[in-house]
């Protein structure tokens, strides 16, 4: 077992001031990668989302579809300005503020988010956090195929996936583990851990949190 604390941090609506998936393909129209339907079809899509009811399958070839058959060269230069234009203005310093805490606390920091590698780790490495889960993307001849490697890193496939991390860094339980989400869809890991913290949590997230005495952390959106 390791000696050192885990803060894991969900990454939308968490630390960033909103959703990078969502955000992602909103750029894309606006770059004229994806046609404006692609905003009607990205509404709906983040609407299921919130009520806990998306269709990971359907979702994630759509958001991948951009960069199906693109190299990984090919699909950073379209997210690499993505990061620095539109995610650059999200991220929450009140949020880095919880995460410079743990970190003079010698915890280490794993960030764990349901949107695809694509876009995580860019934003990972723009934040200085090494360790990262998110919803693995499937490459065939060094060209993205526009598929996920389950499982995701939703519900139930994240939980599964900091399982796998914690393994293989020593962690053997969950016991002094605190996890940060704003979302419902959060809900099998902030039922696992010690220390679950709702930040600006979802209406659903937020009742729960109530109910089982959850802290409940609202960080300015500024």
């Amino acid at each position: 077992m390791s000696s050192t604390g885990l803060a894991i941090f969900d990454l939308d609506n968490t630390i960033l001031n909103g959703d990078s998936d969502y955000s992602m393909i909103n750029y894309l129209v606006d770059t004229n990668i994806l046609n404006k339907e692609a905003k009607h079809v990205n509404d709906a899509f983040i609407k299921d989302y919130q009520q806990g009811q998306l269709d990971f399958n359907k979702y994630t070839k759509f958001a991948l579809s951009s960069f199906t058959g693109k190299s990984q060269d090919e699909i950073n230069k379209i997210i690499l300005p993505f990061v620095n234009k539109v995610i650059e203005p999200m991220i929450n310093i009140f949020a880095l503020k919880l995460i410079h805490d743990h970190h003079g606390k010698g915890d280490k920091i794993l960030l764990a988010s349901a949107t695809n590698e694509l876009i995580v780790k860019p934003i990972a490495e723009r934040l200085e956090i090494k360790n990262v889960i998110a919803t693995n993307v499937e490459f065939k001849n060094n060209v993205c195929a526009g598929e996920f490697i389950p499982p995701s890193a939703l519900g139930e496939g994240k939980l599964e996936l900091v399982n796998r991390w914690m393994r293989k860094n020593q962690f053997d339980t969950f016991s002094g583990v605190t996890f940060y989400s704003d979302s419902i869809n959060d809900l099998p890991l902030m039922e696992a851990v010690e220390f679950p913290k709702a930040v600006n949590p979802d209406t659903k997230l937020e009742h729960i949190s109530q109910a089982r005495g959850w802290e409940i952390i609202h960080l300015p959106l500024i």
